[in-house]
């Protein structure tokens, strides 16, 4: 399809032509008194050249034939006739169209040559400024962050000066006065925005939208592979754990069912006395509770990495809940070693009752499990920091430096053997703690002893009744 004439162009170019044409015919008018006509012609050349300069090599070629039409009508004799007498003048007439039209077609030419080469300067500043939009691009790529999308159209932002961005969205979103353009990502939907007021053409945005597709292909994959690399890592440490917890047990559990197969046996035998049957008896009894607790302890232990621990919250008075799980301390040799330090006015928190006991069970049983037996276990506790922290403290060896890190992580026992524990108590009270809006820590650890503190936040009371 053919292009419309510009004609207010044509219209400025003719009466510019005419302009100087006019110009260098009034200089030629004046200076006719004391130079011939022929000689004079020259200063049409001066028009000539700014024509073709200013407009073009069409322009300049009309601007010849005018300057010598008009150099002939009104300065060679005959005067006002086109016809010239003297056939020097047509020489000359000949010689200065020549020159004119030489004279347009250089200016003409340096003109284009001119244009062209800024025409490259625009170009090369643009596919630098493109290059920077993409390296910055690329810098947020390599950045790691979690919205590549996000982090990308920051660095066009910044790069391009506000002139682009980038959105994710199954339609396009442009704000008010942009234009946009759907990247070719092979992933999800993403748009190019561009403000009008930039001088976008859609040839530029095309240029920069198949690389920022496929840094964006790029991060996507990236993306997929850390994910698969990260499942197949959760699943190897997943492996790893059920063998830990396969080595970990397997003692644990042999051992009671092996006391309770042993005691069976005895008492099938004939001849065992009732006092032996009795032991027995007594056997079965208490390596059937701790195959309990151990069953139990396992099946605590995975409600709460699963997240299904479900406290029902009420409100707790901390020293009831102390003494209730004291009362219930299956050591024997608690009596007497067990000193409750608590303010009779500790405020009430919310927290599950039954939750709570087992926290402070674990905690005191391994604190008079690794305290010597003629040391006490303390249990102290107070208010501050906006907080209701209570303390439970033993007189034991302390933990080894190695272990404190990791000494709320399932099967550690905190000590050089696990003096009839496979080590789930800690992590056990953590968990429970954590679920009720708690924070179990380890306090305090020396050669003198280990002190860990619970803590709930300080809440409004309620209101007394009466």
């Amino acid at each position: 399809m053919r292009s419309r004439p510009d004609f207010g162009r044509i219209a400025a170019t003719t009466l510019e032509t005419l302009a100087w044409v006019g110009l260098a015919t009034g200089v030629v008018a004046i200076l006719n008194s004391v130079a011939t006509a022929a000689g004079l012609g020259s200063i049409y050349l001066i028009a000539v050249l700014a024509v073709a300069i200013r407009r073009g090599q069409v322009a300049a070629l009309a601007a010849a034939v005018l300057g010598v039409l008009t150099l002939n009508y009104f300065f060679i004799k005959p005067l006002h006739q086109l016809t010239i007498a003297d056939s020097d003048n047509v020489v000359a007439l000949g010689v200065l169209l020549l020159a004119a039209l030489v004279v347009g077609r250089l200016a003409a030419q340096v003109r284009r040559q001119a244009a062209e080469a800024e025409l490259r300067a625009e170009q090369a500043a643009a596919r630098e400024r493109e290059a920077v939009m993409l390296a910055d691009a690329a810098t947020a790529l390599l950045g790691g962050t979690d919205d590549m999308v996000v982090a990308i159209s920051a660095g066009l932002e910044t790069a391009g000066r506000g002139e682009l961005r980038l959105g994710a969205s199954a339609a396009p979103r442009p704000k008010e006065g942009e234009i946009s353009l759907r990247l070719p990502t092979d992933a999800r939907f993403v748009w190019l925005y561009a403000a009008d007021s930039a001088n976008w053409t859609e040839t530029d945005l095309n240029r920069i939208a198949t690389p920022l597709a496929r840094l964006l292909d790029v991060a996507a994959e990236r993306e997929t592979a850390a994910a698969r690399s990260a499942e197949a890592e959760a699943a190897r440490q997943a492996d790893a754990a059920k063998t830990v917890i396969l080595h970990a047990v397997s003692h644990d559990l042999r051992s009671p069912l092996t006391a309770i197969r042993t005691a069976a046996a005895g008492l099938r035998e004939e001849g065992t006395d009732p006092e032996d049957r009795v032991a027995l008896i007594d056997a079965i009894e208490e390596e059937a509770d701790r195959l309990t607790r151990l069953i139990g302890n396992l099946l605590d232990l995975s409600r709460i990495e699963a997240g299904a621990v479900h406290p029902r919250t009420d409100w707790c008075d901390l020293l009831d809940v102390i003494s209730t799980t004291v009362s219930h301390v299956r050591d024997p040799l608690s009596s007497g070693r067990i000193q409750i330090e608590l303010d009779g006015e500790l405020p009430l928190v919310r927290a599950d009752a039954s939750q709570l006991e087992r926290v402070f069970s674990n905690l005191i049983e391994n604190a008079l499990r690794f305290s010597p037996a003629d040391q006490p276990v303390r249990i102290s506790g107070g208010v501050g920091a906006g907080k209701v922290t209570v303390r439970v403290v033993d007189r034991g060896p302390g933990i080894p430096a190695s272990q404190r890190a990791s000494i709320f992580e399932p099967f550690q026992s905190g000590g050089t053997d696990r003096r009839d524990g496979v080590g789930l108590g800690l992590a056990i009270s953590k968990g429970f703690t954590e679920a009720n809006g708690g924070e179990l820590r380890l306090q305090a650890d020396s050669a003198d002893g280990t002190a860990f503190a619970v803590s709930f936040p300080l809440v409004k009371q309620p209101a007394t009744v009466g």
